[in-house]
């Protein structure tokens, strides 16, 4: 019993310093001219609403004049917030103009699109580091913070094309600018990179890949949920089947969401995934021979759908700017990042309960199957609870 206390409290240890996150992604568009770079920046309404301390819930929405001032004010932060480097030198960054949305929607879904330009003096760099550190500094909740990322369509300003990369606030992104200085006797002449066009789709697959398995290691949410399904697992070959079931029912509804085909607001999604991780834990508890009933397999498919559609978040709206062949790309790279951050945690956790079936008593799977799993379903309450006030009340 000592022992499976100590597992409980790892758990719960865990389950408090992982991270949920309600994914935000918003678009930057970036052209590079020869004195200066312009940058035009989607910021949502959520992240107004939690930097200025407005409430833009669902059920308590502020008038479309507070919001305007709310965005204007917002203006001093974006700059300070999106850092633009040539070198070792900071860029100074001045605001062109505040663009808002044609019409109010959801916090996620509505954005005001910020104009900023950042001049150098002398030659065109040849290229710029771009650093986000957006909602740093307020947490989604207690020990759960945002993870907010931009997908960049960066070109030349004479160009006809542009190449698209993600910022994320873990990693800056290093842009090409697509000039570079020729000295010519004693003059100097601007020339193209081809750097800038031809940047591998290869760079793109790992930059989506890497988000996808961070997007799963730093949330709880869905951490918590693959591992109420893998506690009433009793062999590896029933883990394997449900934990496909769960992968492919959320791939399906992440590919739909991105494409546009079917899509769910996230007042709805939010609250159903954390309810998901109360009703499987207290399953396990309440009900474990049920846990391993083909039921288990629907249930796992069927709140796979609503996962999918949280792992979409704000991605799909991003996205939207990115070619078809980009879309693909970094659609299945990210499909196979979340994969991947799952089979990181599965496959471990799945071991460690292996082996203390092997090592202890009989009673030892019974009893952690129902104690962890009230750990999780508490964990899932907790989220539950943020969620919907962050959905339903804002901030």
């Amino acid at each position: 019993m000592r022992r499976l206390l100590s597992i409980c409290l790892v758990l719960f240890g865990v389950a408090r310093l992982a991270s949920a996150h309600p994914l935000l992604q918003n678009a930057m568009w970036v052209e590079f001219e020869p004195q200066q770079v312009r940058v035009a920046v989607n910021v949502s309404l959520r992240e107004i609403a939690v930097v200025q301390g407005i409430a833009v819930g669902t059920t308590n929405v502020t008038s479309a004049a507070a919001l305007d001032r709310a965005a204007t004010r917002q203006a001093d932060y974006v700059l300070s917030h999106l850092v633009l480097t040539s070198g070792t030198k900071a860029l100074a960054g001045t605001l062109v103009q505040v663009m808002p949305p044609p019409q109010l929607g959801g916090p996620e879904q509505t954005f005001y699109q910020y104009e900023l330009v950042y001049p150098w003096s002398g030659p065109p760099p040849a290229q710029i580091t771009f650093e986000n550190n957006m909602l740093k500094e307020w947490p989604y909740a207690l020990g759960t913070a945002w993870d907010l990322s931009y997908v960049i369509r960066a070109k030349r300003s004479d160009a006809n094309t542009a190449t698209s990369w993600l910022l994320s606030e873990r990693e800056p992104a290093v842009i090409p600018t697509g000039w570079e200085l020729e000295i010519k006797t004693a003059t100097a002449s601007l020339a193209p990179l081809p750097s800038l066009a031809a940047v591998s789709g290869w760079r793109m697959f790992w930059e989506y890949f890497r988000h996808g398995v961070m997007h799963i290691l730093t949330g709880y949410d869905h951490l918590l949920f693959v591992s109420a399904l893998v506690l009433a697992t009793k062999s590896f070959w029933e883990m394997v089947k449900v934990i496909a079931a769960f992968t492919l029912a959320h791939t399906l509804t992440l590919a739909l969401c991105v494409f546009g085909i079917f899509r769910l607001p996230p007042w709805v999604v939010e609250p159903v995934i954390a309810l998901s991780i109360v009703l499987v834990a207290w399953e396990n508890f309440l009900r474990p021979q049920r846990a391993q009933s083909r039921l288990r397999l629907a249930v796992a498919f069927g709140f796979g759908l609503i996962h999918g559609l949280g792992f979409a978040g704000g991605l799909l709206d991003a996205m939207a700017g990115l070619p078809p062949v980009g879309m693909w790309i970094a659609l299945g790279a990210f499909s196979l990042g979340v994969e991947t951050g799952h089979q990181l945690v599965v496959l471990p956790l799945f071991g460690l309960l292996a082996w203390g079936r092997f090592k202890m008593p009989s009673g030892f799977s019974p009893a952690l199957q129902r104690y962890g799993s009230a750990v999780v379903s508490g964990c899932g309450a907790y989220y539950l609870v943020v969620a919907v006030q962050e959905q339903f009340f804002g901030r």
